[in-house]
């Protein structure tokens, strides 16, 4: 853990001393990967909550909602999001934090339970410790919603969120209120402009739902034309309340039939018929349900496997976003222990050329020096030679040779004393 905390805080570091530059893809892959690694270590508190909040610059909301999607219990997350130390201290950024993870959720088609609380957070947190509207809300909304939503995600109806109206109404209504001044300072542009339309028509879909779903006052003519029914029906109650439809009673200009006994012969025969005809049909619909029920059954024995299977590979890919953030955080580690070390051989091989270079004027005053000091034995010797040369023609004798041997001796003699060995 102290590694990722190293980690970021020399991110943070770094993002002080470039003051406003933005951090680079490698340096946001680096936050990102470490400020994972950490909330999983240690969940979201602490360090890992200062450096979300801190460390927006680099990611946004992205590691918060990457860390969000693999808990068990997203809402509790989120409970835990709201509840915690830094939430709220600064508005501004608070109100970044929510409407960027507001995107990524409709992004990535979150369900509404997990859209709810943020959808009726995001008003409270637009208003600053004065109780007014931030001034930054239009350029927070334009940058961290509009330009992130994808053009091709599908808006979730707002009436299925799953949030009390008056939620829904404070934000469309902030929200209209936001776009209403981007569009008036003329900054929308593209996506931008694209995305404001969808949004409006989201909002306009809404109004119209919730307006087909309000109850019509009951028209009078209505209640005439069912006037009559109800006296039908009153009049068809009983002394005890119940109400059931009147039998019509046999006309007495109907006379019966000429032959009574063939009549209901039959009726008989065609009872039977129909009987049999519904006694088919109905061992035909047991025999389709029981075979629904076997079909229904295998659907949610198939359904299970794959719920036990999705949640395996949640798990497993889980683990892997968990080795793949540790690995990231060792790369950027070794990266960064490789550039120190190219450092520190740049030295060494400056060091080296200043050396060779030392070595070379060095080489060059030794020659130098040795020249001079061979011209200087040169200048000595050259008396004795000449004496030497002068003696060649003469005779040998003794005092000649005594005298040679002295000259030969003065010449050892300055070789000694010019720095040469000879004894």
């Amino acid at each position: 853990m102290e590694n990722y905390i190293e980690i970021l805080d020399s991110l943070m570091k770094a993002k002080k001393e470039k003051k406003k530059k933005d951090p680079t893809i490698k340096e946001k892959e680096a936050f990102r990967s470490a400020w994972l690694s950490l909330a999983a270590d240690a969940g979201f508190t602490g360090r890992a909550e200062q450096f979300l909040y801190e460390g927006f610059a680099f990611c946004g909301a992205e590691p918060f909602y990457a860390y969000l999607v693999q808990t068990k219990d997203p809402n509790a997350t989120l409970t835990t999001l709201f509840s915690g130390k830094h939430y709220g201290n600064d508005s501004s950024v608070s109100f970044r934090l929510i409407t960027h993870l507001l995107v990524l959720m409709i992004n990535d088609n979150a369900p509404a339970n997990v859209l709810a609380p943020i959808i009726k957070r995001l008003p409270g947190a637009c208003i600053n410790k004065d109780k007014k509207r931030l001034g930054t809300a239009e350029k927070t909304m334009e940058k961290y919603f509009l330009a992130e939503l994808r053009p091709d995600v599908t808006l979730t109806p707002l009436a299925d969120i799953g949030t009390k109206p008056v939620f829904i109404k404070d934000f469309v209504a902030l929200v209209t209120s936001v776009i209403d001044g981007i569009e008036k300072s003329g900054t929308a542009k593209g996506l931008v402009t694209d995305n404001i339309a969808r949004i409006r028509k989201w909002f306009a879909d809404y109004d119209a739902e919730t307006a087909g779903n309000t109850p019509d006052k009951k028209d009078p003519s209505s209640v005439a034309a069912t006037g009559p029914e109800v006296i039908r029906d009153n009049n068809a109650s009983d002394k005890e309340g119940n109400t059931s439809p009147k039998t019509p009673e046999p006309s007495l200009a109907e006379e019966p039939p000429a032959d009574m006994a063939a009549h209901l012969i039959d009726l008989l025969g065609k009872a039977s018929k129909v009987a049999a005809v519904v006694k088919s049909e109905s061992a035909q619909q047991k025999t389709k349900i029981e075979l629904l029920n076997q079909s229904l059954e295998s659907e949610r024995e198939n359904l299970l496997r794959a719920k036990q299977q999705i949640a395996e590979q949640q798990n497993t890919i889980a683990e892997l976003r968990k080795s793949l953030s540790a690995a990231e955080s060792d790369i950027f580690v070794f990266k960064q222990e490789s550039a120190k070390k190219d450092v520190v051989i740049a030295e060494k091989d400056a060091e080296i050329s200043e050396r060779i270079k030392m070595a070379d004027v060095l080489s060059r005053d030794r020659s130098k020096q040795a020249d001079e000091t061979l011209q200087r034995l040169a200048s000595k010797i050259k008396v004795e030679y000449r004496d030497f040369t002068d003696a060649l023609d003469v005779p040998m004798s003794c005092d000649l040779g005594e005298n040679l041997r002295l000259q030969l001796q003065s010449v050892f003699d300055i070789l000694e004393k010019g720095g040469m060995r000879i004894k």
